[in-house]
């Protein structure tokens, strides 16, 4: 973007202009993403082989894992270059995409050969039995150890062109991405009788992490606002925007749990066939799907707290959703409730963590009020 369009995306547009702007583009790719990851499963459960299926949900966590390689380097990256920009420091950004990109691809080719030498054991790690074994093995090689470089460089590159407001170019990637692997699915798994392997441009998530992904391409959206009204020390507007964001969220999530709601066993049957296993997961659907509001919440704030360079406040709320609550609660509910209690644990960790999220936020922000006026009274 020139200099002039620069300054009235991030300081002059209005918010929900200049969030529509950036998300928009990126909310539409992550659509496009989750598609083509149903797809894989869609395409898989036509075979009529369950363990196919399975074989691919116990490589997911490990898939989950390799993107958050990608996220480590996109949007600590991005995070740094809209604060740079906010600051007018146009130089050093070079050099910040230069470490971002060469440093995923090279953590990344270490992950992918540690990810192969130890593929046996991983695997029986994440809970693949003799009947998931040889579909998890061969789904994994081609998705992490050959597929793993350029997933997170992908990743890693979208989110350096939305950090400088290119929303759009970020996104006709991904979307190419994804409708390529939708195209290619059905001829590689049928037509080359490939099997599970012939799902490897992408990666099933668990169908309700739909309202999460679009809530993901909204916080990547309003991050590079964020953190540039952060280092420019507009609070007000980096404040609205935040707030705009999760409303917008709010309105998202509570129209997909409705569709959820009321066609889960319609959706659960497009991809497992088998009627017993159907039925289940259209239960278990349901109760997950409670928890998407707050999760959506507690997770843009986390991305808040990133744009602002909050790297620590961030850290700790990931830590004690997934480290501190997460395993020791599914332990306590599985052994009380059994499966049931383990589907009720989302809900349950969300709501512990709303308002320690909001709390922190709120703090945050009282600290860069408090600072502020003390530096303007300096200044006097």
């Amino acid at each position: 973007m020139d200099e002039v369009s620069e300054k009235e995306l991030f300081e002059t547009m209005p918010v929900p202009k200049a969030v529509a702007t950036l998300a928009v583009p990126t909310i539409i790719s992550q659509v496009v993403t989750m598609i083509y990851n149903l797809a894989d499963t869609f395409f898989i459960g036509q075979l009529g082989n369950p363990y196919m299926v399975a074989a691919v949900s116990l490589v997911s966590p490990w898939f989950n894992l390799l993107t958050a390689l990608g996220n480590l380097f996109g949007l600590g990256g991005s995070s740094l270059i809209s604060r740079m920009l906010g600051v007018k420091n146009h130089q050093d950004v070079k050099h910040v995409s230069s470490f971002s990109v060469w440093g995923g691809v090279v953590i990344t080719l270490v992950f992918s050969l540690v990810t192969w030498l130890a593929r046996a054991p991983l695997l029986n790690f994440l809970g693949a039995s003799s009947e998931t074994f040889g579909y998890a093995q061969s789904y994994l090689n081609w998705v992490v150890v050959l597929g793993g470089v350029p997933t997170v460089v992908s990743l890693i590159l979208g989110h350096l062109l939305r950090s400088e407001g290119h929303a759009r170019q970020a996104s006709a990637g991904m979307m190419f991405g994804g409708i390529l692997n939708v195209v290619l699915d059905p001829v590689l798994i049928f037509g080359f009788g490939m099997g599970v392997a012939g799902a490897a441009y992408g990666v099933v998530k668990k169908i309700d992490q739909f309202p999460l992904n679009v809530s993901m391409g909204l916080c990547q959206g309003f991050m590079p606002l964020v953190g540039y009204n952060y280092s420019a020390r507009n609070y007000k507007r980096m404040r609205d925007v935040s707030v705009f964001s999760w409303k917008t969220a709010l309105i998202m999530s509570a129209c997909c749990i409705a569709c959820f709601a009321g066609f889960a066993p319609q959706i659960l049957h497009l991809f497992v066939r088998e009627a017993q296993t159907s039925a289940l997961g259209a239960t278990f659907l349901r109760i997950a799907c409670l928890a998407v509001p707050l999760t959506t919440v507690n997770f843009l704030i986390s991305y808040t707290l990133q744009a602002m360079g909050k790297g620590v406040q961030s850290a700790i709320l990931t830590f004690s959703r997934q480290g501190l609550l997460n395993i020791p609660l599914l332990i306590i509910m599985n052994l009380t409730l059994g499966l049931y209690g383990m589907i009720w644990t989302q809900l349950v960790i969300e709501a512990i963590m709303l308002p320690v999220s909001l709390g922190m936020y709120q703090h945050t922000l009282r600290k860069l009020r408090e600072n502020d006026s003390s530096r303007k009274e300096k200044a006097q």
